[in-house]
């Protein structure tokens, strides 16, 4: 589940905070016709009718919130920066403007920005599970292991049911070394989603790392059977069999990985391997090689040709 797209669904939120009049009719008349057309997916016209709304009426925050939504989808971060900026100076108690402007500035690689934002977002939300949980991956991200896993607990203790939440703290946990708690994290997170296909993929990653290959395996394969084209889910559970010595079924699972990715370099490397454990070290070494030109700087790659092609494999007869 990796960094999600900036939330967009604060923008109908806190409409009345902070309001001290009615806006004109008219205003109101162009944001309702923005939010129309931004329903029918017209983003250009509903920016048109946002930005007529906050000219008759300057301090107009529902109107700027929306256009600042608006302007994001656009791919105009700063000019719905400004937007977002303009819906905190009107309603500064507003959690989701803080949220909506931590959004745009991530996506403006304003990690820093982003972060502060969302930290505002929620002191004054403190039950706000989205925000902790959003904070949480970019903590991460900036490598605050143990701030994001404050922020991944607290979004769970504000809603319980959040698998998300689980899945991403079975991620921080794993990243510390605390493979038991990750299990454990993303069985709970299993137990509230279980047909998620990248939930039983990451506890199956937690438990090869923790040694319980037969776990392992049968987690792939539950990622597979749920979704048949993750290549990297082949190329793990041919890694697992072929730690329990199957190295057919192994074989056949990178094989599978590298249809479903030609271009993924770790799954010829690991079918070069398994090949050369069964004693064809021609095979094995055309797999060195490819990963080798797939990822010329991998140095393990580049032993492995070198090291059969010092070997005398005899030459092929010609026909």
């Amino acid at each position: 589940m990796g960094l999600l797209p900036s939330m967009l669904n604060g923008a109908a939120a806190d409409r009345d905070a902070g309001a001290t009049s009615t806006p004109p009719a008219t205003a109101v008349a162009h944001l309702e016709r923005g939010d129309a057309l931004q329903a029918k997916g017209d983003v250009a016209g509903a920016v048109a009718e946002y930005r007529e709304a906050v000219r008759l009426k300057p301090d107009y925050a529902d109107a700027h919130r929306n256009l600042g939504v608006m302007l994001e989808a656009q791919g105009d971060f700063n000019a719905a920066v400004s937007e977002d900026r303009e819906v905190i100076r009107l309603e500064p108690a507003s959690a989701s403007a803080h949220e909506n402007l931590g959004g745009v500035l991530e996506r403006k690689q304003d990690l820093a920005g982003a972060v502060a934002e969302y930290r505002e977002a929620v002191r004054l939300a403190p039950n706000d599970a989205a925000a902790h949980n959003r904070l949480g991956m970019l903590l991460r991200a900036k490598g605050d292991m143990e701030g994001a896993l404050a922020e991944y607990r607290a979004a769970i203790h504000a809603q319980p049911g959040d698998a998300e939440a689980y899945n991403n703290l079975g991620l921080a946990l794993k990243a510390v070394g605390d493979l038991d708690g990750a299990v454990a994290a993303y069985r709970k997170a299993l137990s509230l989603e279980p047909n998620i296909a990248s939930l039983h993929y990451n506890l199956g990653v937690a438990l090869k790392a923790a040694g319980d290959l037969d776990g392992a395996i049968a987690e792939y394969r539950e990622t597979i059977r749920l979704q048949p084209d993750i290549s990297q889910a082949h190329n793990n559970l041919g890694s697992a069999l072929r730690e329990k010595g199957a190295l057919a079924d192994a074989i056949a699972e990178y094989r599978e990985a590298i249809r479903l990715q030609p271009g993924n370099a770790v799954a010829h490397y690991n079918l070069g391997i398994a090949l050369e454990k069964r004693g064809d070290e021609r095979g094995a070494l055309d797999q060195y090689r490819t990963a080798a030109q797939l990822q010329p700087n991998d140095p393990d790659f580049a032993e492995g040709v070198q090291r059969l092609s010092e070997q005398s494999i005899p030459a092929l007869p010609h026909k």
